[in-house]
């Protein structure tokens, strides 16, 4: 075996060690930390206790808090910021630009009104799928809208797309606007809807687990079908052309699953902004653009971004701060640091 490849191979197994051990530390101050501080053998014997595989006696009370309150929390933030993750891979690998999120062609904002729209109309009180749903089917409906403006006699221009992408989150958020606007006559529903559009984890269940898991379980398992031919379309369309890629099915099936994945990530935390900016752009440049790995190794990175978020947002800050904000001012600059660090790329018309 060639020296490099295998230290290719030592640095991917390093990385991943690494994310996986940031994940459980993260996992075991989420569920030993808080105001009640529960010792790490207790947990452990309440999650054994949970599967069956522990017959002693537990208590209740401290059962009740990492079973129903901080396990479930901790898993739908790693669930949540794979998910962006590899949304915004996929994003980045389709529009050759390392500058690109799901945000772009308006899925995020779309997501997020569609979520307003049932909040604001009390039928997410009143479901618990009401929301999720709601928030996948507007994202879907979102990317069919675009597609429909950019594509031309079979062809989808990726420059249009990006301009139409633009003009919907500008619609949607305006249009999120005014629910918010109509929301102020209820302060509970404003409230409500105004916390849910800064990011957060508050208050989840194994209810949300069983929402964002098999989104992100269905998108990840389907681009994998599809990853071979989203490396060859970075080439450029005319060598994925010749190379046998169906151009078409690839592009639309990836933007397909990155709605899914950010429909089913937005829907459980709200709007988390830059994890699928930032989380693979960094990944890019430790293990190189394959998106077979890329893909993989940026959802877990953004995993741990949300993770640590939401730690911080919970143990640490005194006052009630929401992740989303959180890591907009952490990914708002390193936003601008990649426009200056590209701006040479840039054509000026």
């Amino acid at each position: 075996m060639p020296k490099g490849f295998k230290l290719i191979i030592k640095k991917e197994f390093l990385l991943f060690v690494v994310l996986s051990g940031l994940i459980l530390m993260g996992g075991f101050f989420a569920l030993t930390s808080g105001p009640w501080f529960i010792a790490v053998t207790d947990v452990f014997k309440i999650v054994m206790y949970k599967l069956g595989l522990f017959s002693g006696s537990i208590n209740n009370v401290e059962t009740t808090i990492v079973w129903d309150g901080r396990l479930p929390r901790f898993i739908v933030g790693v669930l949540v910021g794979f998910s962006l993750g590899a949304a915004g891979t996929i994003m980045q690998g389709l529009f050759k630009n390392p500058m690109a999120s799901p945000g772009v062609i308006g899925i995020d904002s779309g997501a997020a009104l569609g979520a307003v729209v049932v909040i604001y109309l009390g039928l997410a009180a009143k479901s618990l799928f009401a929301l999720p749903l709601s928030a996948i089917v507007f994202s879907i409906l979102t990317l069919i809208m675009v597609f429909t403006i950019a594509t031309s006699r079979g062809q989808t221009s990726i420059s249009t797309l990006l301009l139409a992408g633009i003009a919907f989150n500008f619609i949607f958020s305006a249009l999120t606007s005014f629910v918010i606007t109509l929301s102020t006559r209820e302060f509970d529903v404003g409230r409500v809807i105004v916390t849910w559009l800064m990011g957060d984890l508050n208050n989840r269940s194994w209810e949300h687990v069983g929402i964002v898991f098999p989104t992100t379980l269905i998108a990840l398992v389907g681009t994998l079908f599809f990853v071979k031919d989203l490396n060859i379309l970075m080439l450029g369309e005319e060598t994925a052309a010749n190379l046998g890629v169906n151009i078409r099915l690839a592009r639309n099936a990836l933007l397909f699953f990155s709605s899914v994945e950010t429909g089913g990530a937005i829907a459980v935390s709200g709007v988390i902004g830059f994890v699928g900016l930032v989380a693979p752009h960094i990944m890019r440049s430790l293990i190189g653009p394959d998106n077979k790995k890329l893909i993989f190794f940026a959802g877990l990175l953004a995993a741990v971004f949300v993770i640590y978020a939401d730690l911080f947002v919970r143990l640490i800050v005194k006052v009630d701060l929401k992740i989303g904000i959180v890591t907009s001012l952490l990914g708002g600059p390193f936003f601008l640091y990649l426009i200056i660090k590209h701006k040479k790329r840039f054509e000026y018309m």
